[in-house]
């Protein structure tokens, strides 16, 4: 009986959910190379102890700690004269605010919705719409299954892949993809001719929740989340950063760890973790078929970015040109819709150097001349628990960013 007793409490315990009373996140904003430099270094040399949300050179950092560590931290800021404030005072008020909001059954295009949820929906794509069919393009470590959605209207269309949820706690990406995919295939069948005509010349592969282990784990354990859930051999530590994990430059020296209780953990070999070995293994396979891949987009969250390689490292493709171009023309459609205002440019450049991610290998090993990653809604104000009140909003304006890139891809 005590035996029992002594189990249930444990079980009890486990089953908690991570809380984050206190913690606060703060917005770094450095000066000038010296100060730059430290808070890169300051990012790159810590693995557990801070949890760097976003970092864009030259502009802001963002990072969540512990109540504890707070003061330490900015007592080195202080000491190197970096400007920085409170960009979140609670992180749990957030989170509880997001709570009290979330749908306890059902779908809808305006909430946060569950895996269950999403896997539903995209049965439920195939069955009303005749240009749908729906696969399971992958299985989690935890055997889930990845479903995912092929658009077509015809044969012999180059490919276009859209992916999101690789990073958990990035609820929003998942949330806008799905609104785009019912977007594009209710104006498909209503006849619409922008979707007829992009569709005469493409297929559409989408997966709106790549990492459905962390994204479970987000709603049943702990909101902030990033990594899978496989198991670290030798480590307590769980997960792999999916985004570290690509074949292409995998270990190559900037913005990964080797540590398994880091945020950035790139794992012990590329693709060992099944959500990219797969899905990347079902894409060169539609090349090898004598496919083109046109286009590759990893939908994330947050920053308002729209970026190309190289993330590896700060130089060039010599495809840049027209990679830059249709950044710009996305983002001119999406600022149109609602004001929101993106920056886009070479990853490395534009955010930070890091390596074994999916925007390069859609470039350098896919071959998809246009490959970019895209950092939703917000620049931090909410940062990861982006309101569900602005989900349709992101939803609207990166649909329109989309078909813009779809017609400059269609024409070069």
């Amino acid at each position: 009986m005590k035996l029992f007793i002594l189990s249930l409490l444990i079980a009890v315990a486990v089953a908690e959910k991570v809380r984050y009373d206190g913690y606060q996140t703060l917005r770094i904003e450095p000066k000038g190379t010296i100060q730059n430099d430290y808070v890169h270094h300051l990012a790159e040399s810590v693995d557990a102890k801070y949890d760097f949300w976003a970092h864009v050179p030259n502009a802001y950092t963002d990072v969540m700690m512990a109540p504890n560590l707070v003061g330490g931290l900015k007592y080195l800021l202080d000491s190197k004269n970096i400007d920085y404030h409170v960009m979140v005072e609670d992180v749990q008020t957030l989170i509880d605010n997001e709570s009290d909001v979330l749908p306890t059954a059902g779908f809808s295009y305006d909430q946060y919705n569950d895996y269950d949820a999403i896997q539903q929906w995209v049965k439920d794509m195939a069955s009303q719409f005749s240009s749908a069919q729906q696969f399971q393009i992958a299985t989690s470590s935890e055997n889930r299954a990845i479903n995912a959605l092929k658009i077509s209207t015809g044969s012999g269309r180059n490919v276009v892949y859209f992916q999101g949820g690789i990073h958990a706690r990035e609820w929003v990406s998942p949330a806008t993809l799905m609104y785009m995919t019912n977007e594009l295939l209710t104006n498909l069948a209503n006849g619409n001719s922008q979707e007829t005509n992009l569709l005469k010349e493409f297929d559409i592969y989408i997966v709106p929740s790549l990492n459905v282990d962390g994204y479970v784990y987000t709603h049943t354990d702990n909101r902030m989340w990033r990594k899978t859930r496989s198991n670290n051999v030798g480590s307590v530590c769980m997960g792999v950063d999916p985004n570290r994990n690509y074949q292409y430059k995998w270990n190559g020296g900037s913005g990964s760890s080797g540590s398994a209780c880091s945020d950035t953990y790139r794992g012990t070999n590329y693709n060992t973790e099944p959500e990219v070995s797969q899905t990347t293994e079902f894409l060169l396979n539609l090349k090898n078929q004598g496919n083109t891949i046109s286009l590759f987009i990893d939908f994330h969250s947050y920053s308002q970015l729209w970026l190309s390689p190289w993330s590896y490292r700060a130089t060039k493709p010599s495809q840049y040109a027209d990679q830059v171009e249709g950044a710009k023309q996305a983002c001119a459609a999406l600022q149109s819709v609602h004001g929101t205002s993106y920056t886009y440019g070479p990853s490395a450049q534009t955010l930070y150097a890091a390596d074994g991610c999916s925007v390069d290998w859609g470039h350098g090993t896919l071959g998809a001349k246009y490959s970019y990653v895209v950092e939703l809604r917000d620049t931090g104000r909410y940062g990861f628990q982006l309101p569900e009140s602005q989900i349709i909003p992101t939803g609207e304006e990166t649909y329109a960013g989309v078909m813009a890139l779809l017609e400059y891809v269609k024409a070069n």
